[in-house]
């Protein structure tokens, strides 16, 4: 095998160090330090770090390079929240749990000195933005989600170094951050505003007492709010818009029973988002504003008579003139001399003199600067990695920063120590900038987001001659059928850590050749991409990423808490504006198959046939004919939807899927005909877990494999293999540990036009698969994120190799199952009564740090101790060859 690495280095630490040094003349600002932790998780760094003078861009999976200005705070766990306290040097950061079962913190920090002043545990998960300080008692308030039975909310507040719960039972789930009048003149009764997210009300209580003086009812699923100085009016954002009227089309958010509809458009994504003006006094709105997709953060210049708005899914500030209650104007942020989707603002703080508007842009990892009196952008300053909160110093002079996934893949003490995990937020504070120094700071930006150099396919010159992967949207191309399939939650690591060809650890490795041999012999066939990356985290992003090129701020945040993992088509407000590959081919007149993505898992985990019996029905040699039936709340979807090819249920075989799979294809093969575009969702290698009398989780991963094989070996020998190309890719890697980093994922081409037989070690992503799919397809990107990719067209050659793959049989039965419980003792019967506990009816619902533990010690055994992970590599910027 011979390999393929092109790698374009980019100045991205000489202009993070101009920008870093900018405003501190002289010094060089500390790089990441990282906060003591507690926390009993061996998996965990407790290590509280000294500062390091290192400055290090990291590069994200969306290959975005990471250069935030400003000094560094590191935190174990996803941030929240943030807010400054009484003095300059004092901040406020909301984290929340390392598991979903695990609990948050609320934690001081003097950022000056990188220094933990106290922690406070939470009772729950921290509300979205949900830490204020109240301008007239100087209180800290936490809004807090339990996590118990109850599911209640809570209003916490920190006052003379303790941490006492001021207003119980408020709602359920989930709220946005507190909101309290501005002014700090003395008041009869002081009343704060609590957004509850889930309940779709406003809760308003009396900060001294506690009690809850009413609740009014607003829009669906309230973020924010913003009171004015005395009290009496109060604005509130409703992330889902307006209620829905008779004749709306409508969909739910959830897959709960009677879950709340929400206005959507004819591609099934959530259409409305609206401010509700908000009486205090009377507990009643008394206007509603139509308003962008999904405002979330507000900022609220009273004397100006200006509300601005920040429309997360619209990438625009729509502002509000409240003397009338009218729209305005909106401003669009299009920060780049391209214009670009997915800058996603997420907050928004006005300066003292409320001449600048700071907007957190989670997107592009920066904070915009807007002039409030020419609504234009003056400059960006560069942030973490996805921006979600701001704040602004007692004294005007200092901006902090809370970045929900922080520095990105970096490391913490020094070039040899590098971190896997992805649940490393951070937050930095910097002195406001003057223009010489944001104009420094905005060429940072631009170049961090590949906005400098022709990254974009327009800028590529039309070509007749046909190409496997054409130089731009709508340029021929030979290759006419595209198979995309998505499978579930292994790492590179995992299935490859051994082979010698790419760049491997074989201490990581848990299911080799007997278990996927299709697997290897496919990358060794065809190419072996060892330096490829999931975009997501999870699988509610991860499928986001793989089909829609984006993803918003409510999976990330995640704003569906109490509503449903929205992984499969569930919620309409979980999708991004710019749609799907489906619709897109669709439009162009591309035949499309989908194959159980983004269709609901609700075929009953225990109910559905045994696991077995479908295997002894498969080897039979059933065909599975209208066995399911298989439905989309996505109407468009349900038109390209197969209907009985099984969603993510992991009582059913993937060599049942695959079964039902061929007998389309030779339908096809018996017609002429195949579709230009199939996706195919097949999950068995999430597996689940060690529940006792189940199917182990190496029969679980063979079956994964044997599926593959004879779905590929099926299109090789069809009539259409000289015009097709495979893509194959792990929507995340959250079940394993990889050498390299936590997003690095199995991923293959497979086609005639590959190269066969090399390792592509090119930086690649799910973002440069979807774009190599999109320019066979002739379609134009759904962001910038897309946008900025690279394709994958160094895999690929002029010359077809139409040599067909043949299958093999994994030496790992798929019939194999996990003993008893009687059979069990120690660690071992542990294991499997907690996976008996586990939810296996969607993906990711299960601990996966502990389900993760569990597959390592299946194979290895309970005595061999899990590998500590040791490197979590920054890659330069790399860029396919023209």
């Amino acid at each position: 095998m011979y390999r393929i690495h092109v790698v374009s280095f980019v100045l991205l630490v000489l202009v993070s160090l101009v920008a870093f040094v900018a405003h501190s003349p002289g010094q060089v600002p500390l790089a990441p330090g990282i906060t003591a932790n507690n926390s009993p998780n061996s998996w965990v760094d407790t290590r509280a770090i000294e500062p390091s003078r290192w400055v290090e861009p990291g590069v994200i999976p969306t290959q975005q390079a990471i250069t935030p200005a400003g000094i560094q705070s590191v935190f174990q766990n996803r941030l929240h929240g943030i807010s400054f306290g009484n003095s300059d040097s004092e901040i406020y950061v909301v984290t929340d749990g390392f598991l979903r079962s695990s609990k948050g913190k609320l934690i001081e920090l003097n950022w000056k000195e990188n220094r933990v002043v106290r922690e406070f545990p939470l009772q729950g998960s921290p509300g979205l933005q949900g830490v204020r300080r109240d301008p007239s008692s100087g209180d800290i308030l936490v809004t807090v989600g339990r996590r118990d039975k109850t599911a209640d909310v809570e209003l916490a507040r920190v006052r003379n170094g303790a941490l006492t719960v001021v207003s119980s039972q408020l709602g359920k789930h989930l709220a946005g951050a507190p909101a309290f009048p501005t002014g700090t003149q003395d008041q009869k009764v002081r009343f704060g505003l609590i957004p509850l997210t889930r309940d779709n009300s406003v809760a308003v209580v009396d900060l001294a007492s506690g009690s809850i003086a009413g609740k009014v009812p607003v829009g669906v699923a309230p973020f924010a709010a913003a009171v004015s100085s005395s009290g009496t009016i109060a604005y509130i954002s409703n992330w889902a818009g307006r209620q829905p009227r008779a004749g709306d089309l409508t969909a739910p958010l959830g897959r709960q029973p009677g879950a709340d509809r929400a206005v959507i458009d004819d591609r099934g994504i959530a259409s409305s988002g609206t401010i509700q003006r908000i009486d205090v006094s009377r507990r009643e709105v008394t206007a509603s504003i139509d308003v962008g997709l999904h405002p979330t953060a507000l900022a609220w210049d009273e004397a100006g008579a200006r509300l601005y708005v920040a429309n997360g899914n619209d990438d625009s500030i729509s502002v509000i003139d409240t003397s009338t209650n009218t729209v305005k104007s909106t401003l669009a942020l299009q920060p780049f001399a391209r214009a670009v989707v997915g800058v996603t603002p997420t907050a928004l703080i006005l300066s003292r003199d409320r001449m600048r508007l700071f907007v957190a842009c989670a997107g592009i990892n920066a904070v915009a600067v807007i002039d409030t009196r020419t609504l234009r952008i003056a400059g960006l300053i560069p942030a973490g990695w996805y921006p979600i909160d701001l704040a602004l110093s007692p004294s005007g002079k200092h901006l902090a920063v809370a970045c929900l996934f922080g520095l990105g893949s970096g490391w913490i003490r020094n070039p040899r120590e590098r971190m896997v995990l992805v649940n490393r937020s951070s937050a930095h504070v910097l002195p406001i900038p003057d223009e010489a120094q944001l104009e420094v700071y905005t060429a940072a930006v631009a170049l961090n987001n590949r906005m400098v150099a022709p990254a974009s396919m327009a800028d590529r010159q039309a070509s007749r001659q046909p190409r496997p992967v054409p130089r731009r949207p709508g340029d021929p191309s030979p290759i006419q059928h595209v198979v995309y399939i998505v499978k579930e939650n292994r790492t590179y690591d995992q299935l490859f850590g051994d082979l010698a060809e790419g760049n491997g650890d074989p201490a990581f490795l848990l299911y080799g050749a007997d278990v996927a041999p299709n697997h290897r012999k496919l990358a060794r066939q065809f190419v072996l991409l060892d330096n490829f990356y999931a975009a997501g985290s999870s699988s509610d992003d991860g499928h986001a990423w793989m089909t829609q090129g984006n993803t918003t701020e409510y999976l990330v945040w995640p704003g569906y808490t109490g509503r449903g993992f929205p992984f499969d088509g569930t919620d309409p407000l979980a999708y991004a504006k710019g749609g799907f590959l489906w619709d897109a081919a669709a439009r162009l007149g591309r035949t499309v198959r989908v194959y159980g993505e983004y269709a609901p898992a609700d075929l009953d985990f225990a109910r559905t046939a045994e696991r077995s019996t479908l295997l002894e029905e498969w080897k039979r040699g059933s065909d599975f004919s209208d066995r399911w039936k298989v439905s989309s709340p996505i109407e468009p979807l349900n038109r390209i939807l197969v209907p009985d090819f099984p969603t993510f249920n992991m009582n059913v075989p993937d060599v049942v899927r695959a079964q039902i799979f061929l007998k389309d294809l030779a339908e096809w093969e018996r017609g002429g005909s195949m579709p230009n575009l199939i996706i195919m969702l097949l999950p068995g290698d999430h597996t689940a877990g060690l529940r006792p009398g189940g199917s182990t989780p190496a029969a679980m991963v063979a079956d994964n494999d044997l599926a593959m094989g004879q779905i590929v070996e099926g299109l090789s020998k069809s009539r259409f293999w000289k015009s097709m190309a495979i893509f194959v890719a792990e929507d995340d890697g959250t079940e394993g540990v990889d050498h390299v980093d936590g997003h690095r994922v199995a991923a293959f081409a497979i086609s005639p036009w590959i190269r066969r037989g090399t390792v592509d070690s090119t930086n690649y992503s799910h973002l440069s698969m979807l774009k190599t799919i999109e320019l066979i397809l002739g379609l134009e990107p759904f962001s910038m994120f897309d946008m900025i990719s690279n394709d994958m067209q160094l895999s690929f050659r002029m010359e077809p190799d139409g040599t067909p793959y043949e299958s093999e049989v994994p030496k790992e039965s798929l019939f194999n199952k996990n003993p008893p419980l009687s059979a069990l003792r120690g660690p071992a019967r542990r294991a499997a009564i907690e996976s008996a506990r586990m939810p296996f009816d969607v993906p990711d619902a299960a601990p996966l740090p502990v389900l993760g533990r569990f597959l390592w010690h299946d194979r290895r055994g309970w005595s061999t101790p899990y590998p500590t992970p040791r490197l979590a590599a920054f890659k330069p910027s790399t860029h396919s060859v023209p």
